[in-house]
């Protein structure tokens, strides 16, 4: 009895293993942890139960799994086919390990030489595959998963599917018989694999054209916010020229008040001129063009609906950042704190005191960005997720953000402070011969 428990515990650990390493966690570390000691005490419990019971019956103990699923669904964030399809991924792949593993020693006469040869081959499977995993199969299976939102969620059901059948042909309870039957299993599970390869290119094709609609999005988006940047610049240049212009004849009006000792029109007069001139037509947050088009359309929406907006930002020219990519991170975080801060209702309290503080800087070849905005506290929001008000869901524009810093190997998050939301990340650049930061050591 303890030799199943024993291979069901290592099955255990390297499917949550997996989860873990491709999925979001929902609770709290403590959470997870007594859930994850109660699922696996509960089953271990119904399994000697049907053991001293007597059945005989395999598939009544492969219902055993579904607490674990249920374990699955409520400890992370992905949508419940998102995590029907890792989760019978993961059983059918480890399934067809143990499958192999009794198979491969099914030559042993000795009980106890099999047996041990058997535990031996499991556990050092996993510790080669699951490296192979995260290093190559990983990125694909999150692909696939954040497609899951967009597309049909019926592909959940092929991993089910293939778990049953292989379960019922060459599961680890059948009796391992000839060489035939191996090679048998061997083409089956080479099938499922070439489905799933067929299914991973199909979906990374859709994500990929999903990206390349989306950049160019900000393309058109980065062209009407630079146009709009530089007519701005047009704008001030010209005033400023009037201005010089006319600076002559202010320093002779100046001059004949000071002459004349009229000293009250004097003052009247200057004020007149210092509050004219220290109204800037173009503003500039910082050295870099990009953000200076995308930060300065936004900020004009901002103060149009009447939201204070504070910045500050040390951004060189050169950054080592794609400015198309740059555009995406900057203009669907700061649109989405725009979009937060409208939803405030002009009788709350709040409405007076709508603020967004941005700040970002690169420093040692990270670029790291903090936007600070009031919202109104209701169930718009959800910890670890930023739920948009115009889709329901997941917002687009923040699935775009977490696409680029996924691209530039950081990190993100938004979490909510009372009646504040912070959102934060931190890239790593790409090192330029151009960029006037020092790369990371």
């Amino acid at each position: 009895m303890l030799i199943p428990l024993f291979f069901s515990f290592i099955t255990l650990f390297a499917t949550s293993v997996i989860e873990y390493g491709t999925l979001t966690m929902r609770r709290s570390l403590s959470t997870h942890i007594f859930v994850r000691a109660l699922v696996y005490t509960l089953g271990a419990s119904v399994y000697i139960l049907l053991n001293r019971l007597g059945v005989k019956q395999p598939f009544v103990y492969y219902l055993i799994p579904v607490i674990y699923l249920w374990a699955c669904d409520y400890l992370f964030t992905e949508t419940l086919p998102q995590k029907i399809f890792l989760f019978f991924t993961d059983w059918c792949f480890t399934t067809f390990v143990s499958a192999l593993c009794n198979w491969a020693t099914a030559w042993i006469d000795a009980e106890q030489l099999r047996l041990a040869v058997r535990i031996a081959l499991y556990m050092m499977s996993y510790i080669v595959l699951l490296p192979v995993y995260f290093r190559y199969g990983r990125r694909y299976v999150r692909e696939m998963l954040y497609l899951f939102d967009k597309a049909n969620p019926v592909y959940a059901a092929f991993p089910f599917l293939a778990f049953v059948l292989f379960t019922i042909f060459f599961g680890p309870l059948v009796r391992a018989s000839d060489f035939s039957q191996f090679l048998t299993m061997v083409l089956f599970i080479c099938f499922i694999l070439f489905t799933f390869y067929l299914m991973v290119a199909h979906f990374h094709t859709v994500f990929s054209r999903l990206q390349f609609d989306n950049k160019l999005m900000n393309v058109e988006r980065l062209l009407v916010l630079q146009k709009k940047y530089y007519a701005e610049i047009d704008k001030g240049v010209r005033v400023q020229r009037e201005r010089l212009h006319d600076t002559r004849h202010h320093l002779v009006a100046l001059s004949t008040m000071a002459s004349a000792g009229r000293t009250e029109a004097l003052i009247q007069y200057l004020s007149k001129l210092l509050e004219l001139y220290s109204h800037s037509n173009a503003r500039r947050y910082c050295e870099n063009d990009v953000a200076n088009a995308v930060l300065g359309g936004y900020i004009s929406i901002a103060e149009e609906n009447k939201i204070a907006v504070s910045v500050e930002l040390d951004l060189p020219q050169k950054m080592g950042i794609d400015e198309y990519e740059l555009c995406t991170l900057f203009g669907n975080t700061l649109e989405n704190a725009i979009e937060a801060c409208r939803r405030i209702p002009a009788d709350s309290i709040l409405f007076a005191k709508r603020y967004i503080k941005l700040k970002s800087r690169v420093e040692q070849g990270r670029l790291t960005v903090r936007i600070e905005n009031s919202f109104l506290n209701d169930s718009s929001i959800e910890k670890d997720n930023f739920v948009s008000s115009k889709t329901g869901h997941g917002g687009v524009g923040l699935e775009s953000v977490n696409a680029v810093v996924d691209l530039y190997q950081g990190s993100m998050s938004c979490e909510r402070q009372e009646s504040t939301f912070v959102f934060s990340a931190v890239l790593c650049l790409r090192p330029s011969p151009f960029a006037s930061v020092r790369p990371i050591n």
